[in-house]
């Protein structure tokens, strides 16, 4: 029998600090809702910010966690839930709202974009992968102005390798680091989230023949092995940026660059500065203030499954995401778990704000919750 109350990790206040409380209502499934057991949630620099500077959506006290895999317990309406069954192991994204979300021990999923975790992963792996890959190909392949409009490689197989002979560019940390007095966008210049990892990973799916990413230099074997051909050095000045280009790829366009990081100053002017007039830029901070210049287009992605023009492409990437999963095509990112479950949170998070957790992601267990 199913357990009425939880334990949930709460911000009772915007700025305040996380409060563990230990009876939170379990969450009862509707009729598109399945209900989960959390078994392992991977912290985001979203769920860092909102805890800095207040929730996205939604009223306090608020539940965070965007990244969740687990265990399905319950189906809102058994008849119609498709694919899944009770003793799933599944993985979702949350979606900002406090029933849907990873700090506690259950949460409501939606059926139609939570994914199946295929036998080669554990929880831990598969939490990873919510933001992180649904970013990346929302990024890619959504509709202009949501995304770069690029032919998706789930439509058919006339997508897989569409862009033999064609470059693009992603922008994947940039700015001086170590500095006194930094602000909060400069500290994260030093987080490389593994949602670069996925851009790389569908950028190679493509078919681009040139990946070129900007990166610290002790990413630059693990990035390549994804896919990515060529790393610049993060730091490097944003006027450089086109003759750094033009030696790799000649005069070649870069007609499309992804933005991973969504600083104005740095990763943004970067990807900017790396297409040409009439090029397209996507960026993954949706509120960031920028006005391109030489009709090139800025595209800003939002990675929730609830937007209306996300739903068909996140619906379709949840069908065929185990099979890229298990083939390899798609792969989780590196890991490192922190002990002691949702108490370990607030430490991880501080990590992720002072630029500590770079190339790979924190992940907790929740049933390590003392």
């Amino acid at each position: 029998m199913l357990p009425t109350q939880q334990k949930a990790l709460v911000l009772p206040e915007k700025g305040a600090d996380f409060v563990l409380e230990t009876a939170i209502p379990v969450p009862k499934p509707g009729k598109d809702d399945i209900l989960v057991k959390i078994k392992s949630v991977s912290l985001t620099p979203a769920d860092a910010k909102m805890r800095k500077f207040g929730l996205l959506y939604g009223d306090y006290p608020g539940i965070v966690g965007l990244d969740i895999s687990g265990e399905v317990v319950e189906l809102g309406e058994p008849e119609g839930a498709g694919r899944f069954k009770v003793g799933d192991r599944v993985f979702y994204g949350g979606n900002f709202k406090n029933e849907y979300s990873g700090f506690q021990e259950y949460s409501l999923a939606d059926k139609n974009t939570m994914t199946l975790i295929p036998s080669t992963l554990s929880y831990d792996e598969a939490s990873t992968l919510p933001v992180a890959v649904g970013t990346a190909y929302l990024g890619l392949y959504n509709i202009l102005p949501y995304g770069l409009g690029l032919q998706s490689v789930l439509e058919d197989s006339s997508g897989v390798g569409a862009y033999q002979g064609k470059a693009i560019f992603i922008s994947g940390g940039s700015g001086s680091v170590g500095q006194t007095g930094e602000s909060l966008s400069a500290r994260f210049q030093k987080y490389t989230d593994p949602l670069f990892d996925g851009v790389i990973q569908f950028a190679k799916l493509s078919g681009f023949s040139y990946i070129i990413t900007t990166a610290s230099a002790k990413h630059t074997e693990y990035l390549k092995s994804l896919g990515a051909t060529h790393i610049i050095d993060r730091d490097i000045p944003v006027a450089e940026i086109p003759a750094k280009l033009e030696s790799i790829v000649g005069s070649l366009d870069i007609e499309a660059a992804y933005d991973s990081i969504g600083d104005a100053e740095t990763s943004l002017a970067q990807t900017m500065a790396a297409v040409p007039p009439g090029g397209r830029v996507v960026t993954t901070n949706p509120r960031v203030e920028f006005e391109p210049q030489d009709g090139k287009s800025l595209s800003r992605v939002i990675a929730t499954a609830t937007i209306p023009y996300n739903v068909e492409l996140l619906r379709k990437l949840a069908l065929r995401l185990p099979g890229l999963l298990e083939d390899k095509s798609i792969k989780p990112a590196r890991i490192e778990v922190l002990p002691g479950g949702l108490t370990a949170i607030p430490g991880g998070l501080d990590r992720l704000l002072n630029g500590q957790a770079s190339g790979f992601k924190l992940v907790i267990r929740v049933e390590d919750t003392p």
